[in-house]
């Protein structure tokens, strides 16, 4: 063999190993897809509304943030009531000034919950109005949460 031919061997040989290791690193990459942020701000955020017994309910959130915020948790929480599971009223308002376990200062993680005194029997609902913020910007997000 030639050294000209010898070059184009190995460059072949170069070409069909780098073609069989493409579809290796595909399947790599889809086994471990990268994730969306919920926001620049927010990594992720659940609600739940737990039924403690005799009408008494604790409506729990927790919130990520995408690294240390200023503020993290919950701006307010409007916590409505139903004997039906159609009809509803508004039955109290969380509003994180007057509740201090609703937000937390320099976290990346906050989680916390308020009860409410209900009646045994009844459904209920509640609006959440989820925040992260930093440098004086945020982002809110609302979610519904339901027992």
């Amino acid at each position: 063999m030639t050294k000209t031919n010898k070059a184009f061997m190995k460059i072949v040989a170069i070409c069909v190993i780098v073609a069989l290791m493409v579809p290796m690193s595909v399947s790599a990459a889809q086994a471990d897809p990268i994730m969306p942020l919920a926001s620049y701000y927010l990594d992720s955020y659940n609600t739940y509304i737990c039924d403690m017994g005799n009408g008494r309910i604790e409506i729990w959130f927790d919130v990520m943030g995408t690294g240390d915020m200023d503020e993290i948790g919950v701006l307010s929480i409007k916590l409505y009531e139903s004997s039906d599971n159609t009809n509803w009223t508004r039955v109290k308002t969380y509003l994180h000034e007057d509740y201090s376990s609703m937000l937390a200062e320099d976290e990346w993680y906050h989680c916390s919950c308020v009860s409410y005194q209900g009646t045994a029997g009844k459904y209920y609902k509640a609006y959440v109005c989820i925040w992260a913020g930093k440098n004086g910007s945020g982002d809110t997000r609302y979610m519904w949460s339901y027992m």
